[in-house]
């Protein structure tokens, strides 16, 4: 019964009879290799006893593979063994560490040229931005042994037979507090007595000796030895278009290049601000505040310096080069940046909603001018009857529709003189009134920054 059940599962399983006998073949290997090496059944170590090593010898070949060293007493290592060893990690530990190669080592980039965002200038930029690193420094001060700011500068100037250089950068460099309110209301202060280094693009550092301050436009120049040419920058005349692209340049603590893509637009100025700067727009993710930036040129996208950067944000600003050609020709003809102080704050009405520019058109045919949006107490402006809400159309009967035009009108008839009085003539049109005078203000020429004080009606 057993051999027909035996015989009835034989019909039942079919048998793939070549894997049988390659199975009977592997079993039969196995067992002629254990029958000729009896130890690899009975010793789990008898692979490490197989290969004998001469912990003697002087053939790096020789040594054991660490991985085999488990359970293996050390002692039994011999003393030359144990000496080659220790002066191998001895000669690892005093060897010269590897030699950094400028040309290939990985750059981790600090712009975002590399992003499909700038692909339609990477290349004009990236011309444009290494034209201008040339004439572009890195400025640190410090004030009793302690830092005081890190900031950015350019050179602006080269006198051959003193072999001086003269550079621009912000005022802020050694600011030492800052307006607690708003600019227009002063308190700002200056430690002129600071210590200025130049870090020169050579790798050598040079003294700054501070010449001059101008704090209304937040600027300094520095006087600086150096014993070679420099490159000089040129600062375009004109001032840049709304919406130009522009970079935002300055240098780190090690001297890296810093750049900042953005657009240039024009806004009116908040009550906090000066009348004279032109703002940046940046996309998403560029232009993050860096103090290193302060003072760095900003260029167009040929390399000519469109401005100097005086709030390094995405949505930050700089003076335009219109105002900073202008400072440059008054300090080199009277060593000294003066502007007469009107006691106004102003806005642009060409910025103001379209819509709204129409209304005013609509009601008192007027389209362009300056709205005055305060008025300093006591002041001749004041006398003269100039209220908030009045417009300016002239100076010195030149039309005027921008406070940055203002700035510039103002600089270029009025140099020379210092804490003179000068009479400016001034064509406004009153809105409660609705009516046009011609006002003839006598304003203060200061170096100082402006300040306006509230009259006794603004609580």
């Amino acid at each position: 019964a057993a051999a027909a059940r035996l015989q009835e599962g034989r019909r039942l399983i079919p048998i793939d009879r070549g894997k049988k006998m390659g199975a009977d073949v592997e079993r039969s290997s196995n067992k002629r290799t254990m029958a000729a090496d009896p130890t690899s059944r009975d010793d789990p170590l008898a692979k490490k006893k197989k290969k004998v090593v001469d912990l003697g010898s002087d053939s790096d070949e020789d040594l054991p593979d660490p991985s085999q060293w488990a359970g293996v007493n050390p002692d039994s290592f011999g003393d030359d063994y144990l000496a080659k060893m220790e002066k191998a990690r001895l000669d690892e530990e005093s060897a010269p560490r590897p030699v950094k190669i400028a040309t290939l080592d990985y750059y981790k980039p600090a712009t975002r040229f590399h992003t499909i965002e700038l692909f339609p200038v990477r290349r004009s930029g990236s011309k444009a931005v290494l034209l201008a690193a040339k004439f572009l420094l890195g400025i640190p001060s410090s004030l009793d042994g302690e830092p005081l700011r890190r900031c950015s500068g350019f050179w602006v100037d080269w006198v051959e037979e003193k072999k001086t250089g003269l550079v621009l950068t912000t005022a802020r460099l050694i600011r030492t507090k800052d307006a607690p309110y708003s600019v227009w209301s002063g308190g700002e202060e200056y430690a002129t007595d600071a210590d200025v280094t130049v870090h020169l693009l050579n790798g050598t550092s040079a003294k700054g000796q501070l010449v001059y301050l101008q704090p209304h436009y937040d600027l300094a120049f520095l006087s600086v030895q150096v014993d070679q040419p420099i490159n000089l920058p040129s600062l375009n005349e004109k001032d840049v278009e709304f919406a130009q692209e522009v970079f935002r340049l300055g240098r780190d603590n090690s001297l890296n290049l810093r750049i900042t893509y953005a657009r240039a637009e024009y806004l009116n100025p908040t009550m906090f601000e000066r009348h004279h700067n032109v703002y940046f727009r940046s996309p998403d993710g560029h232009g993050d505040d860096n103090e290193f930036d302060y003072g760095g040129p900003v260029i167009d996208l040929c390399g000519e310096v469109v401005g100097m950067v005086n709030d390094p944000k995405r949505f930050g600003s700089f003076v335009p080069s219109s105002i900073l050609l202008n400072c440059l020709d008054s300090w080199k003809k009277y060593q000294h940046i003066a502007r007469p102080h009107l006691g106004m704050m102003f806005k642009d009405i060409k910025l103001l909603e379209p819509a709204h520019v129409d209304m005013l058109w609509r009601k008192f045919n007027i389209d362009d001018g300056l709205i005055v949006q305060e008025v300093s107490g006591g002041s001749p402006a004041e006398k003269f009857g100039i209220q908030e809400g009045d417009i300016i159309e002239s100076f010195s009967g030149k039309p005027v529709s921008s406070t940055i035009e203002l700035e510039n009108t103002l600089m270029s008839i009025y140099k020379g003189t210092l804490d003179a009085e000068v009479r400016i003539s001034v064509g406004v049109f009153h809105t409660l009134k609705e009516q046009r005078s011609t006002v003839d203000l006598t304003a203060k020429l200061s170096e100082l920054g402006e300040v306006i004080t509230r009259g006794p009606t603004d609580s």
